[in-house]
């Protein structure tokens, strides 16, 4: 008898069965969000900020969280990305578009967007700017250069880019020069500043920088010595002719007429781009840049642009920043940026490749040089006999397991 009680009570509360007391139903209303204060008090004070989430300000909080259990953190009914298009039904979708910011395409909304209240529109966790420079540390930079583009200067990202994703690169609203020409109209003063030319069709980016400068006109501060001197006739020859900017024969040849130097690049086993339509523009901005020798971007973003966009060794797939080898340093360090004699661009493929910065190394270790042959190739033991160049699983750029792996490659014995 005595084994049937438990059921029976648990029968009798199912059914609402009277309780010292009086009687409550199981089923009985919560009072949102006064229950959940009584705990999460220190979100009280967001009820007063100026922009308020909906389902926070209607006291719904159970319309986000699960009051009880849940396999995400803050007791989320499912993946924040997947929660917040729920409501937001215009973030669906959203991995179709081209271009996709990343905060978006992994669904970390809250990255950029407080989910209760904020005092910035969207809810942002804080206004623009300074929202954006948070992951893009650049814009402090411009920030603090002499001439500021006026959006940015007053806090207008969204004037140019979109938040979420778009059809252009870069998040533009719009690709340029359309996004440039919707503001800057084709007047006078706009046809006397670029020499009375259509820039139909144009970058404008080629020569200015869309947010800030250390120069008047936002434009680049390093500039190509023809541009800086107005001389465009020197590279565009149907200027005079039919206005066109026209360069009138290959790229490659018209640079090579003063930049001599580079020239053993084009003869050289691996020529670097140079034998391409695009040959030196491929690298280089023929008329103004923020970076060293005219280059498009910073040198390592640059060279990453085209270097380690698919899977390596072993078919693992890595982010492109695991490649880095030698923080701090110039691609150039170890390649020649125009061609070479040598795979991979090296400067040198013995030992002296970095012996240049190490000069320790295996000094006191495993030997390297011309008088001991790896026998897996016929060839003296280098530095890269053991090592690779970019990115490694283990310590000191070793490809396999330095214990027993890396070694029974040739100590077979």
């Amino acid at each position: 008898m005595n084994r049937l009680l438990p059921a029976a009570i648990i029968l009798c509360l199912a059914a609402g069965c009277p309780r010292s007391g009086g009687a409550v139903p199981v089923n009985a209303a919560v009072d949102e969000p006064a229950v959940c204060l009584e705990c999460h008090g220190d979100i009280q004070e967001a009820f007063g900020r100026s922009h308020v989430h909906t389902a926070f300000a209607d006291g719904k909080c159970s319309s986000c969280h699960n009051p009880h259990a849940s396999r995400h953190a803050a007791l989320l009914r499912t993946d924040t990305g997947k929660l917040c298009q729920g409501c937001h039904e215009e973030m669906r979708g959203l991995g179709s578009e081209p271009v996709v910011h990343q905060p978006a395409a992994v669904g970390k909304c809250t990255s950029c967007h407080d989910p209760h209240a904020a005092d910035n529109r969207a809810n942002t966790v804080a206004p623009m700017p300074r929202l954006c420079s948070g992951c893009h540390q650049e814009v402090d930079r411009w920030l603090a250069r002499a001439v500021v583009h006026d959006p940015l200067q007053g806090g207008q990202c969204l004037a140019c880019h979109l938040p979420h994703a778009g059809q252009a690169a870069g998040l533009l609203t719009e690709a340029v020069p359309g996004l440039c020409m919707s503001c800057h109209e084709e007047d006078a003063a706009f046809g006397k500043a670029h020499g009375g030319r259509s820039l139909a069709g144009t970058d404008c980016t080629a020569c200015h920088d869309p947010h800030a400068s250390a120069v008047p006109g936002l434009l680049r501060q390093n500039q190509h010595r023809p541009f800086a001197s107005g001389n465009c006739a020197s590279c565009h020859k149907g200027l005079d002719k039919d206005g066109s900017f026209d360069l009138g024969q290959r790229v490659v040849d018209l640079c090579l007429r003063c930049h001599r130097s580079v020239e053993p690049g084009l003869e050289a086993m691996y020529p670097h781009l140079m034998n391409t339509e695009e040959s030196c523009a491929s690298c280089h901005n023929p008329h103004a840049s923020n970076e060293p020798s005219l280059l498009l971007r910073p040198q390592v973003k640059l060279c990453m642009g085209c270097h380690f966009n698919g899977k390596r060794e072993g078919d693992k797939d890595r982010d492109k920043s695991e490649y880095i080898t030698h923080d701090g340093m110039d691609c150039v360090n170890c390649h020649l940026p125009h061609g070479a004699d040598n795979s991979a661009l090296l400067v040198r493929t013995d030992s002296g490749l970095c012996a240049g910065c190490h000069e320790q190394a295996h000094k006191a270790t495993h030997p390297v040089g011309p008088e001991v042959i790896d026998p897996r190739t016929g060839k003296p033991v280098t530095c890269m006999s053991c090592h690779q160049l970019h990115g490694s699983d283990f310590p000191f750029y070793l490809p396999l397991n330095p214990d027993m792996e890396l070694c029974l490659q040739c100590h077979k014995k």
